[in-house]
């Protein structure tokens, strides 16, 4: 796919991965549709991709509401005309056993891990469609290997893996493409207080990025369907 101009829409794009993403897409000449529940945060990204001369817009929502899906799908279309990259990156964890793991944390999981990637992808499928489009799922090797204390958020990825291999057998003779990106460890806050000390190991988020990147500007008779990221050189134990 030609990225410059196209429409990109690209969710937990405040911080991390997402942010990366939506740098790396604004810089081959995207025109990025940006969400995240923090305004400011969404702003601060926006200028950063003003600056690297492709435009932006900025739509804050939890995407946890129907209606924030349907909405961001929206803007993208009305602001850009169209919509030919959907990138579901927003994602949460859950650090628990089992017995341990509240409802509220897990619908939290759930909800925002896999119900919104499902409601944005529903939304975004017609638009896609049109336009010979792209769905990034930004998965983890979680969601293959089974980690203890983190059973809802492998859990959710797992799911995430399954939905985006059906969606890909669904929408391929309509000519979308589906790409699930599994990375390992990366350097981002998403651990939180589990952090090691030293990350100098990890995966950095522009490492994504960059893999996002060479996905979508394939030819559009090739089809990568599942990448699987690791550090190089893992942290040793």
């Amino acid at each position: 796919m030609e990225i410059r101009d196209a429409s990109a829409l690209v969710t937990g794009a405040g911080r991390g991965i997402g942010r990366a993403i939506a740098l790396a897409l604004a810089r081959e000449g995207a025109r990025l549709t940006v969400v995240a529940r923090t305004a400011a945060e969404l702003d601060s990204l926006v200028s950063e991709i003003e600056a690297t001369g492709a435009r932006g817009i900025a739509f804050a929502a939890d995407l946890r509401a129907r209606s924030a899906c349907d909405g961001a799908v929206a803007a993208a279309v009305e602001c850009f005309g169209g919509l030919q990259i959907l990138v579901n990156n927003a994602g949460v964890g859950a650090f628990a056993n089992v017995q341990d793991t509240a409802d509220e944390d897990w619908d939290n999981v759930i909800t925002t891990n896999l119900t919104a990637v499902f409601r944005l992808t529903r939304a975004a499928i017609p638009h896609l469609a049109h336009a010979g489009g792209h769905v990034v799922m930004i998965s983890s090797l979680a969601g293959q290997n089974p980690i203890a204390g983190m059973a809802t958020y492998c859990a959710s990825k797992a799911a995430l893996d399954h939905f985006a291999a059906c969606l890909m057998l669904e929408v391929r003779q309509r000519g979308i493409r589906v790409t699930t990106i599994a990375p390992g460890s990366v350097d981002t806050e998403f651990g939180g207080s589990a952090r090691p000390p030293d990350t100098s190991w990890m995966l950095s988020p522009e490492d994504v990025a960059r893999t996002v990147v060479d996905v979508v500007r394939l030819r559009d008779a090739a089809h990568t369907s599942r990448v699987e990221m690791r550090p190089a050189r893992p942290q040793k134990r």
